[in-house]
């Protein structure tokens, strides 16, 4: 694609030795770079994209895109300066793949808890209607049959739209997508073209390492369907809306006067679809709803009580875009298992083990009134915090940890560059004293597991919260392979295998 293509929509305060070259490829990785690509320098959180432009030109890079003034450029290197990197980045990727977002349907959601599994229904339930459906989220990117370790629940721009280009060329008629707020602030969704856009909830303490305070992070929200999905080219536009959610106003506010038709969803008596009760079941979870005041069932084999409200928004999303009742029943008879949420780890023991993603206050409250709702004997609890996020949030998680579990044993999660010591010791502060005799501190997470495995009896829930489906666990220096659920049951086949496991009397 020639340049002067490529820049439409663009402002240019500077270029340098510009010429109508031919564009090969874009990257703003420079390791990435091949000859005659163009280049874009971003000022990221961690890393100066400028620091690397010399790399991406020994590498072939013909044409660079800065934000710096002082930057030079060597002769026959085309250059241009713009006011923002990132935002210059979205519209080259959206031009050069040819806008793909235009000619698929693009299901987008936001909110604090309960992305991953509420994208995974959308997706199931598309896929049930016979639909090819893309997916990009924060476990994996599946474009047609191929599946892709997820880096980051929304990728940077270039990377969205060459997966949305691919997506289409795959077959697909549908891409569904998580949105983060990080991803909704920095422009990364910038050029897609929305057709409905869901939002789960919104919680403190979430991201605040990177946003400063909960204004931001809610505005992040917000800017998602004020923005992205109010300016979207798609007709008959479509946002879902927690009416539960003490932000709910503030979303509908942001809508008004937009072409974007809007249904809100919960238990609020004024919602267009309205949760009348459920049951958590030891097989399924049963709801009543009331759409638009006519009540239906449904029934679903996934668990946990923050489940029934991904649940109700399946719901509230297949009414809402007409989907056949009888299809939207068959898609969450059907409901796909949801990697390290609320996930089972069953080897034939005589006591509960599940594996959960629970990282914030709330998450890990409603992953534990949701085990206690099953009548175990104890629960029995494996927590950590991660690194160089929210300190805020440590101490509410042990004082949820302390107050809903029988025996808390606060570990290791991916503490970054930060001392574990010190997270665990952000976690203990939360923990009141005469509450502490039932914690116990195991630095080792693999070893924290055992124990835990081993302590418990016929009867007993063991939770392994704040990881989920991940595979690695983060250091300082070091990534190593590490996934809770691969250990579990290591674990619980060698008990099994040598007899182990008790069944008597707690000690």
């Amino acid at each position: 694609m020639r340049l002067k293509e490529l820049l439409k929509g663009i402002t240019v305060r500077r270029s340098f030795n510009f010429s109508n070259a031919e564009v090969a490829g874009l990257a703003y990785d420079s390791r990435k770079v091949r000859p005659g690509y163009l280049f874009v320098a971003i000022s990221g959180t961690k890393q100066d994209g400028h620091a690397y432009i010399q790399d991406a030109l020994l590498r072939g890079a013909e044409v660079v895109v800065v934000e710096k003034k002082d930057i030079v450029f060597p002769n026959k290197v085309v250059g241009l300066l713009v006011d923002n990197s990132r935002e210059a980045l979205a519209v080259l990727s959206t031009n050069f793949f040819r806008e793909p977002s235009r000619r698929l349907k693009v299901i987008g959601i936001t909110g604090t808890k309960g992305k991953t599994t509420t994208a995974y229904l959308v997706h199931n339930l598309h896929q049930t209607a016979g639909e090819k459906c893309g997916l990009i989220g924060t476990i994996a990117y599946q474009i047609g049959e191929r599946q892709i370790a997820s880096y980051n629940t929304t990728p940077e721009s270039l990377d969205l739209q060459e997966m949305m280009s691919e997506t289409e060329k795959a077959g697909c008629q549908t891409v569904v997508m998580e949105v983060s707020s990080h991803g909704s602030d920095q422009g990364r969704v910038a050029g897609i073209h929305f057709d409905s856009g869901l939002l789960t909830n919104v919680s403190s303490h979430e991201h605040l390492d990177y946003h400063g305070s909960f204004a931001k992070y809610l505005e992040a929200k917000i800017k998602f369907f004020k923005e992205y999905l109010a300016t979207s080219a798609k007709e008959e536009k479509l946002a879902l809306i927690n009416l539960d959610d003490p932000s709910a106003s503030h979303f509908l506010r942001s809508l008004k006067e937009k072409n974007v038709r809007v249904v809100t969803w919960g238990k609020n008596k004024k919602a267009d679809v309205i949760l009348l009760s459920y049951f958590l079941g030891e097989s399924a979870t049963v709801l009543d709803v009331s759409l638009q005041g006519k009540k239906e069932r449904f029934s679903s084999p996934l668990k946990g009580l923050g489940n029934v409200f991904n649940l109700v928004l399946l719901v509230a999303y297949g009414w809402a875009r007409h989907f056949p009742l009888e299809l939207i029943h068959k898609s969450l008879v059907h409901s796909p298992t949801i990697p390290g949420r609320f996930e089972m780890i069953d080897e034939g023991q005589p006591f509960s083990v599940v594996v959960d993603y629970a990282h914030t206050a709330d998450s890990l409250r409603s992953l534990l009134v949701s085990v206690r709702a099953m009548k175990p004997r104890r629960v029995i609890l494996v927590f950590g915090c991660g690194g160089d996020r929210d300190r805020s949030k440590r101490p509410l998680m042990g004082k949820v940890a302390a107050r809903l579990a029988d025996l808390v044993i606060i570990t290791s999660d991916n503490p970054r560059s930060e001392d574990p010591f010190r997270i665990i010791q952000d976690i203990r502060k939360g923990i009141p004293f005469f509450q502490r005799r039932r914690t116990v501190v195991i630095m080792d997470r693999r070893k924290a597991i055992q124990d835990a495995l081993e302590l418990a009896q016929k009867g007993d829930f063991v939770v392994i919260a704040g990881k989920g489906h991940e595979t690695y666990q983060i250091f300082r220096e070091t990534v190593v392979p590490f996934d809770d659920r691969i250990e579990a049951r290591k674990v619980l086949e060698r008990l099994l295998s040598r007899d182990e496991i008790k069944s008597g009397e707690s000690l």
